[in-house]
């Protein structure tokens, strides 16, 4: 199921972020920042089964002008298809033009992820990660 992030996430919005991200994670501040910044399209994906009620297994952070800000999905809960319905819910967005994302040159999973999903690669940040360029993916919607 997913629904708006509630500060009582935060703690395993913290977890999925620190080991999704290692070399540079957002700390607490920083998702509560993004939360008051944009608390409509600060959305966690939950398991709905009765045992794992509650247990967020992935997020997504978008800004409703088309920026990606972050997507994350637990490890041990990849490839069962929450990051892409996480970020199929910030394509639904009306009026939507386009939707970016920057992406770790050296994260190619994360680039096909993306390339699936009808993303197309239109750039590149020089040293966007500190010593590591990004490359810019975007997709637009078929009108």
């Amino acid at each position: 199921m997913i629904r708006p992030f509630s500060l009582s996430d935060l703690d395993a919005i913290l977890k999925i972020e620190q080991e999704s991200f290692p070399k540079s994670p957002y700390d607490r501040m920083t998702f509560i920042e993004l939360h008051s910044f944009c608390p409509e399209t600060f959305l966690v994906y939950t398991e709905t089964s009765a045992d794992q009620r509650n247990q967020v297994w992935g997020y997504i952070i978008f800004i409703p002008e088309g920026r990606i800000i972050s997507i994350a999905v637990l490890p041990s809960q990849r490839r069962k298809g929450i990051g892409k319905e996480l970020l199929q819910k910030a394509m639904e967005i009306p009026d939507l033009k386009r939707l970016q994302v920057e992406v770790r040159r050296s994260n190619l999973g994360a680039q096909v992820f993306y390339s699936h999903l009808g993303f197309e690669k239109i750039g590149i940040s020089k040293n966007y990660y500190g010593n590591e360029d990004a490359i810019i993916m975007q997709w637009i919607p078929i009108s």
